[in-house]
Formats: structure tokens, sequence, C-alpha cells
């Protein structure tokens, strides 16, 4: 069950109606905890206060944000609030049902010029140690190894595909194979457990 936390004044847009018929729309005062079944919690930020739901929700749900007026410095104070998505109030049927699949199934739904800035701040807070490798690298194939690599740079599938001479299919089918490989969700966490080896061995 996909829940909505707004302010009493608003309402979710017809397409979010559309996509989850049988959401809970929920407005202050909000209960101490959700009802049974809730797979995830989408809150507005036209709520007073929604960083501190985040805060809140995120010791128990999965939780995303929706926005009117999005953009990159609202999405990272999303995210520094724990908020596992972020997307536009406006977003279509189907993305908004994909954007549920993403978080609930343990991943991030971050745009992409979102996710560079993002990468591009983690790989700069990362420490190097050129003595720890990082655990998998060396169960990846050597085209595998390149399009991870790539990813920490903050280069989207289309700049990837473009550097290496593939297609953005063959991009998608790689970086699936090093999630799994590397037991990691989304680019993040690819980000967190490479930027070490990035950091001493750009080339490799």
């Amino acid at each position: 069950m996909q829940i909505f936390m707004m302010d009493r004044a608003s309402r979710p847009s017809p397409r979010w109606e559309e996509a989850f018929p049988d959401a809970q729309v929920l407005r202050p005062p909000f209960p101490a905890t959700l009802p049974e079944g809730t797979e995830a919690c989408w809150i507005g930020t036209d709520l007073a206060d929604w960083e501190d739901y985040v805060k809140q929700r995120t010791l128990v749900h999965r939780v995303i944000v929706q926005s009117r007026h999005p953009n990159d410095e609202e999405g990272i104070r999303a995210f520094d609030a724990g908020a596992h998505g972020y997307c536009h109030t406006l977003a279509n049927v189907a993305q908004l049902r994909t954007i549920a699949a993403t978080v609930t199934g343990g991943g991030l739904w971050v745009g992409p010029d979102l996710m560079t800035r993002m990468i591009r701040t983690v790989r700069s807070a990362q420490p190097r140690d050129p003595e720890t490798p990082p655990e998998g690298f060396e169960n990846l194939t050597p085209r595998e190894r390149e399009v991870a690599l790539a990813v920490t740079t903050g280069a989207h599938n289309k700049e990837i595909a473009r550097q290496l001479g593939m297609t953005e299919r063959t991009v998608k089918m790689h970086l699936g194979s090093v999630f799994k490989k590397l037991n990691v969700d989304d680019r993040v966490q690819l980000v967190l457990h490479l930027t070490r080896l990035r950091e001493s061995h750009p080339t490799v």
C-alpha cells in the first residue's frame, strides 16, 4: 500500500491517484504509526516541516519525496533527511509506478542531474586507500570494470555508451551484472564501493 502524507490544503495529483487507486492520503495530525502493509510513504514538500517527517518515517518505511518545483538543492535536502526517492509531482502514471517499484525494491530514485552531483560529492568525500581494493572487483569482466569505473565519474548511461563504444542497452546489461556481483542496489552504492579503487587506479 502507498501512503501520501500531505498538507490539509493539498491533494495528490490525478496521475498519482490513478497510479495508486488503493492508496491512502493522510493529513495532520498524523498517526504515530502508518497502516499495516504500507510499502512506501510519499511526502510532499508543500507540507510544513517535511524534512522532519522524512527523518521520522525513514526509521521504519521507504520514503519518496514529491515536489511541485523540484530542484537539485531541494533534492539533496530530501536525501540528506533520509529519503529513498525524489520526484516531480507531475510525473506520469507509468513513471510513478516505476518509482514506487524501485524504492520498495530497495533502490533509490534519483534524477540523472542530481545523481551526477551526488556521485561527485560522494567521490570527493571518500578517503584514498590504495591498499584496499573493493571486495568483488576481481569477479567483474574487463568490460564490466570499465562500465563500473565510468559510473564513478558521474557519467550517464548515454555518455558511458559513447565513451566505451557500446549501446545504452549494453551499458544497462553490464550495470545489472555489476550490481549483482558487487551486491549493491544502485549507482550511489556502487560509487561508495568503488571510489577508493578509482582514486588509486584511475586507468583500471
